[in-house]
């Protein structure tokens, strides 16, 4: 057996007796927040964010994308980037970001139709941090959408009938 195999024997039986908890570290710097306006999410911060940035993120620009992470499905269902945002930061529902908005410097991806009952995760990143949230459309007994929170296990998102709160956690 090559040295190589072995290493990997030997990590594949250590990694076989570890705990199946890990620690991992958020993919975000701060939470998030989401509203539904006429129909559709509507994306800010939960975070004081200052403005002007940092020097040392001035010039990022700022993205916003939701991803659909159903498994079997995962991929975009909006991704775009604005060189400069030129309107009032996302800092509370009445400044929120709606989806699918289209930038005149880069859309990798036009916002597509949300499906209901489907775990999807927005990050808005750039020169402001990393701010994100999970959530789900749902419909309640009476017809009308409302937002749910995520829920994982075993790498698996799954749709909540818990509201979405919009807090910090």
């Amino acid at each position: 057996m090559t040295s190589r195999h072995k290493i990997t024997a030997a990590l594949t039986v250590a990694l076989s007796f570890s705990s199946p908890a890990f620690a991992v570290s958020k993919l975000y710097d701060a939470t998030a927040g989401v509203t539904l306006k006429n129909g559709q999410p509507c994306f800010y911060t939960l975070a004081k964010i200052s403005n002007p940035p940092p020097d040392y993120m001035k010039g990022m620009g700022m993205s916003f994308a939701v991803f659909n992470e159903t498994t079997g499905a995962k991929g975009y269902t909006w991704n775009t980037w604005f060189s400069s945002w030129q309107k009032p930061l996302p800092t509370s529902p009445a400044s929120c970001v709606p989806y699918g908005i289209a930038s005149q410097d880069q859309n990798k991806q036009p916002a597509k139709p949300l499906p209901r009952d489907t775990p999807l995760s927005f990050s808005m990143t750039g020169e402001h941090g990393k701010h994100g949230v999970g959530f789900c459309i749902r419909r309640n007994n009476q017809g009308r959408d409302y937002l749910s929170t995520v829920a994982w296990e075993d790498g698996m998102a799954s749709c909540t009938t818990e509201p979405l709160k919009n807090t910090q956690p």
